[in-house]
């Protein structure tokens, strides 16, 4: 049949290879005996063409193949990862495709496609373990606010363009996969403007994000918010508005337009304008300051519906929790906490 060769045959060719070679030293051997069988072919087919014309090309050939045999047969996997690399690559050169749902892959198990991840990245499994609970560790030391301070600083960095967008090496990333630690749990608006961890300058594992418009509480965001408090062990928690929110502008509008709206999101924004005080933010003339004034007392609304929970005021009272509101201007890029 036909050989359909797709990219990612490559990479799995040489992950083969690679752990193949690292797994038995006889494969480094055969490789070197091909080569230089191979060298010493090549050599003696640039003066002489022919096979016929010298016997010495006869028997360099047979020295390749009698060393790629070896070679093959030292090169049978020890893993049952190896075992599924060679079979998806043979299954996918083959007949070009991908398996159907109905059939069932030969897939290595997560631990089997960790370790070799982490073999291929330089490192061991059980150091990603070491060095996830020796951050997990630190992350659970700093202080509600030590870590808001950092948050500060962050976003100062961000705004004055000096952010250092701080990027993961493999390790890091690889182990960010036995846990997540952020220190920090923010209840941001879905909006586009506002990707919470560039204003903030952070990276990956840092924040934990809950977005959605008008960054309002729900069943949903609500129950995000308590895992991030109660399980992974959040120091702060930020409810952030924004300038120029549409949600907020919108909540504005008298009922009766609201609920010409699609079922859920006329429900999402009578919530928000239940929360709002229209009537003092009608003596507000100026728009930006009538905008800034209705976002605000949003993100106050929300933090106050936090603070009824109990559990989550228990944590305020012993230092071990923060809830904060803030405010984050897109024109300028700074963010203003308030209502701590």
């Amino acid at each position: 049949p036909r050989i359909l060769v797709q990219p990612q045959a490559v990479s799995r060719i040489a992950t083969l290879l690679f752990l193949a070679i690292m797994d038995r030293p006889e494969v480094a051997l055969g490789c070197a005996a091909v080569a230089i069988s191979g060298v010493a072919l090549l050599a003696s087919l640039q003066s002489f063409p022919t096979i016929v014309d010298r016997p010495e090309v006869v028997l360099g050939c047979a020295a390749v193949a009698i060393s790629g045999v070896a070679l093959f047969a030292s090169m049978r996997p020890s893993s049952s990862l190896q075992d599924a690399l060679l079979l998806q690559l043979m299954q996918d050169s083959r007949e070009g495709r991908k398996p159907r749902a109905s059939e069932p892959e030969d897939r290595p198990t997560q631990d089997e496609e960790s370790n070799s991840v982490a073999l291929l990245s330089g490192f061991t499994m059980q150091q990603a373990r070491e060095h996830a609970q020796q951050s997990a560790s630190l992350a659970k030391a700093r202080t509600p606010t030590e870590v808001l301070l950092d948050l500060q600083r962050g976003n100062a960095r961000f705004w004055m363009g000096k952010a250092q967008r701080p990027e993961k090496s493999a390790f890091e990333r690889r182990a960010l996969i036995m846990q997540q630690y952020p220190s920090v749990a923010v209840l941001g608006c879905s909006d586009s403007r506002v990707p919470v961890e560039i204003v903030f300058d952070q990276g990956l594992g840092d924040l934990f994000v809950v977005r959605v418009a008008g960054n309002g509480l729900d069943v949903s965001t609500s129950a995000s918010l308590q895992f991030a408090i109660h399980h992974l062990k959040v120091k702060v928690v930020v409810v952030m508005g924004h300038e120029a929110c549409g949600a907020i502008k919108a909540a504005q509008l008298d009922e009766a337009t609201i609920k010409k709206e699609p079922a859920d999101l006329a429900k999402a924004l009578l919530g928000i304008k239940a929360g709002l005080d229209e009537k003092r933010l009608k003596c507000i003339h100026d728009p930006r300051s009538q905008d800034r004034e209705a976002v605000a007392s949003n993100v106050e609304n929300q933090v106050e519906q936090l603070a009824k929970d109990p559990a989550l005021m228990d944590l305020v009272n012993k230092d071990q929790l923060s809830i904060v509101g803030a405010f984050y201007e897109i024109s300028s890029g700074i963010v203003d906490f308030f209502h701590h």
